[in-house]
């Protein structure tokens, strides 16, 4: 199923990002002595691990893959995380910077400033530390669930020099969903005289980063709370620690 060089492209990516044996293993799940004996030829990878790993590196799975692999079952909560893509690449997909780590940067942020205002995320995901920055954890499974559903499709371009990952909306967002967040909200939320509805916080996001290059965007994360309060490479971010951000990422009046 694995490419026969998978190991060697493994270590290739890591060398690029000067990522270390340690940082890899506490991702995956592993020891570090587990990881280099993985390295080594002496204990096979995985296939969860193998999809960590691509997470990790923000590589489709298919990259390391003989064959196109059986689609895996998603679970139904992952249906306004597919909407909130499917959204984001009908408005950006004409802007050439745009590919697959501006958009994770682009759905951190929206969540993450909806959580700033209502103590919600509107994907309700979990997003990770890595490398390039903040990702939705299972960001690999749903693209290319949404691949073999025929919502996206993803091409390799190149971008300045550099490969980049594009990714074509084959199908209209259903933003429904939208509505009943907000209804939440406005419960939650009646001590603020105004609440932006969650579309309004999106279309801020994409007005002000999406013509971001995927290194400005990127480095500008880095700088937001949640994830420097993030002690290692892997760790889930803490959506709470929006409320500690700085005044340059804090979105919502209240909290300055």
């Amino acid at each position: 199923m694995f490419k026969e060089n998978i190991i060697e492209m493994i270590k290739e990516l890591r060398k690029e990002t000067n990522v270390s044996q340690e940082d890899l293993a506490n991702y995956i799940g592993v020891s570090r002595v587990t990881y280099v004996n993985i390295e080594k030829g002496k204990r096979k990878l995985k296939e969860m691990e193998a999809k960590k790993i691509a997470d990790f590196f923000e590589t489709p799975m298919s990259y390391f893959l003989e064959d196109s692999k059986d689609s895996k079952d998603i679970n139904d909560e992952n249906y306004k995380l597919k909407q909130l893509i499917l959204y984001i690449v009908e408005k950006t997909q004409d802007i050439p910077s745009f590919g697959k780590t501006v958009l994770n940067k682009l759905l951190y942020f929206s969540d993450f400033n909806h959580y700033e205002w209502t103590s919600e995320l509107i994907t309700g995901t979990t997003y990770r530390k890595l490398p390039y920055g903040p990702v939705p954890e299972n960001i690999t499974e749903v693209l290319e669930e949404m691949q073999q559903d025929f919502e996206i499709a993803i091409i390799e371009t190149t971008y300045h020099n550099y490969t980049q990952q594009k990714i074509i909306p084959l199908q209209k967002a259903d933003l429904n969903f939208l509505d009943e967040i907000d209804e939440v909200s406005e419960k939650e939320c009646t001590h603020m005289k105004w609440l932006p509805k969650a579309i309004e916080i999106i279309d801020n996001v994409l007005d002000k980063f999406s013509h971001f290059k995927a290194s400005e965007i990127s480095d500008w994360s880095h700088k937001d709370s949640p994830y420097r309060c993030a002690k290692k490479i892997g760790d889930e971010l803490r959506p709470g620690l929006v409320f500690y951000r700085s005044e340059s990422f804090i979105t919502n009046p209240n909290n300055l």
